[in-house]
């Protein structure tokens, strides 16, 4: 287990170098309707800015948690080494890292069409037990004796997955007159996906039972669930096997469609109120047939007790020491395994009652049970973004409560089709809030 946990601590450290469209949350909802408009909102990509709009690139990274605060992150890193030992509640930690690459649009008369193609990577801790993760990860604990319940009757997970996208949308309007209009979309996407780790502890109930030299599980039952592709195994070959296999079995073996309406009201030559809404990430893509999946069903009896801090070694050998000490059964598989996206719902407004101000209201709900060992996840959210609008200059600030880190409020600036900003810059330097994100971008339209 410890081993497991290490190699989604690693991936963690990754994710700090390289950390969805909750990346982009305030340029989004820019008067200047771009390819990252229509990513929110296919239907979008019947208002673009310009009859042909190219996204050069976009990025975006987050990274929330009710762990560390916004110094903590920025001071070191690496403190996401002892996440489980600096909290009571269960941890939780999303990740979200996107490259948009080239994308273009065009509009067509009462049709538009694009191409769009993105990288996205996510690490998630959810509902993670802090006693029980620490215990896995710190191989000894303070001098003394300890003894905690656990009676954990959700699945905890540690979660890690990256892949490619490449999509076609279309998008017309329905119903058009001066001052008004009906706009659908669609985003249908051909998904490539790079690597996938799952480690899930589901109803676990036992006694940890820790002390300055060991750490024992108890009158233990539980299922563990650890899914990887054999590239994860650190002992593989002398280390990771990204670094030589890293296009490894890459191929389209996925699909997922977007799907969008807009409704459009203009006065006096300008946008007044712009309504959107759109269910995202419809569907699903399969690992290649090297994933590993291992199911360990936990039965310690009364009376009985494991040291989980012997474990050490390979994955391979790490197994064979839970089977041979007659607490563990496994269950093992090698084959393909079908991930499913996190489903959502988004709605947003955008209300201009002048020519030089706009406020958005944007907000995300998941429609998927994220505790399922192969469901992505990904956040409920609302955001309000009021900006300022003089010409090509817009200046925004996206306010957030967000489901993992609670509120934050950031700043951004957008200059014609470049723009950077954060959604999270304002409270990390004035409350220390628990979110950190940057996003920035170019696109021009001719």
């Amino acid at each position: 287990m410890k081993q497991g946990l290490y190699l989604f601590l690693l991936f963690f450290g990754l994710g700090g170098i390289c950390q969805g469209q909750e990346s982009f949350l305030g340029i989004q909802n820019s008067q200047r309707k771009g390819m990252i408009n229509a990513m929110m909102n296919p239907a979008e990509l019947n208002h673009l800015h310009k009859k042909v709009e190219v996204s050069f690139f976009a990025v975006g990274e987050t990274l929330d948690n009710n762990v560390l605060s916004f110094q903590d992150m920025l001071s070191d890193f690496n403190q996401f080494e002892s996440i489980f030992a600096r909290i009571s509640e269960p941890v939780n930690v999303r990740t979200d890292f996107t490259v948009m690459g080239p994308s273009v649009g065009i509009r067509l008369k009462k049709w538009s069409l694009g191409f769009t193609s993105q990288a996205r990577a996510k690490v998630d801790v959810i509902d993670f037990n802090p006693k029980l993760g620490d215990a896995i990860v710190n191989e000894t604990t303070a001098s003394g004796t300890n003894q905690t319940q656990l009676d954990l009757p959700y699945n905890q997970r540690i979660n890690a997955v990256g892949w490619l996208e490449l999509g076609l949308m279309a998008g017309t309007s329905i119903w058009e007159t001066e001052t008004q209009s009906l706009s659908l979309g669609g985003h249908f996407k051909v998904l490539f996906p790079g690597t996938y780790a799952n480690l899930g502890l589901d109803q676990i109930q036992a006694t940890l039972l820790t002390g300055p030299d060991q750490i024992r599980l108890a009158n233990a039952r539980g299922i563990l669930n650890l899914s990887y592709d054999d590239r994860w195994d650190i002992n593989r070959n002398g280390g990771l096997g990204f670094d030589t296999d890293l296009w490894s079995g890459f191929s389209p073996r996925g699909f997922a469609v977007d799907l969008g309406a807009n409704y459009l009201i203009n006065r006096n030559g300008r946008r007044f109120l712009n309504l959107g809404m759109s269910m995202k990430n419809l569907g699903a893509m399969t690992t290649a047939s090297s994933q590993i999946t291992r199911n360990y069903q936990i039965d310690i009896g009364q009376g009985e007790s494991f040291r989980i801090d012997n474990l050490a070694g390979s994955i391979e050998e790490i197994e064979q020491q839970l089977v041979n000490s007659g607490f563990f059964s496994v269950s093992r598989e090698q084959t393909a395994t079908r991930i499913h996206l996190p489903q959502q719902l988004a709605a947003y407004v955008e209300f201009s009652p002048v020519r030089h101000f706009q406020v958005a209201v944007y907000g995300q709900k998941r429609i998927d049970d994220e505790s399922h060992n192969r469901q992505l996840s990904a956040p409920d959210l609302l955001v309000i973004t009021p900006r300022f609008i003089a010409g090509k200059l817009e200046i925004y600030s996206p306010w957030m409560h967000h489901q993992v880190s609670g509120l934050a409020g950031g700043l951004g600036i957008q200059f014609g089709g470049f723009f950077v900003g954060s959604q999270s810059l304002i409270t990390g330097l004035l409350a220390d809030s628990s979110r950190l994100d940057v996003h920035a971008g170019l696109s021009w339209g001719f």
